[in-house]
């Protein structure tokens, strides 16, 4: 069975290609949640991902593994400016149609994968601190489908 993971690779060439983009210009991209100065537009990898493996063709020796995961990635907007919830809605959902397009462009990040698309998302939505500033936050799955070679 051949060992391993396309996890890193994707993750980092999905990195170049949202930095790459005119319209995150400015936006805080981390591989990480920042643990100082987050900034009041962010996006980073979520913590936790869940993989299901399978091996295609059953044969002696050494196989290829099919590989197939939900990536968590956040985006966020904190908004300080006295600006209401609708504001940071609607600039977060702006950053989203970036991620999306970003994966609509280009389904084959890196040639490790056969694909990753948009799998899903959560919202929320909320003041933070004293009540006068907003945040809204999508945390959104990527799926992701390999096949890892010996």
């Amino acid at each position: 069975m051949s060992a391993g993971t396309t996890l890193p690779a994707v993750k980092r060439a999905l990195l170049d290609a949202l930095a790459a983009r005119p319209g995150l210009s400015g936006v805080q991209v981390s591989y990480e949640m920042p643990q100082r100065a987050l900034a009041g537009e962010a996006m980073w990898f979520g913590e936790d991902t869940e993989t299901e493996t399978g091996i295609p063709v059953m044969k002696a020796g050494t196989k290829h593994v099919d590989e197939t995961y939900a990536l968590p990635f956040v985006v966020q907007v904190l908004l300080t400016d006295g600006r209401d919830a609708e504001a940071a809605d609607l600039r977060a959902a702006a950053l989203l149609v970036e991620f999306q397009q970003a994966l609509a462009e280009n389904p084959r990040i890196t040639p490790a994968i056969q694909w990753a698309e948009l799998g899903g998302w959560s919202h929320h939505v909320g003041p933070i601190g004293d009540g006068s500033s907003r945040g809204s936050r999508f945390d959104v799955l990527v799926r992701v489908r390999a096949r890892l070679s010996p």
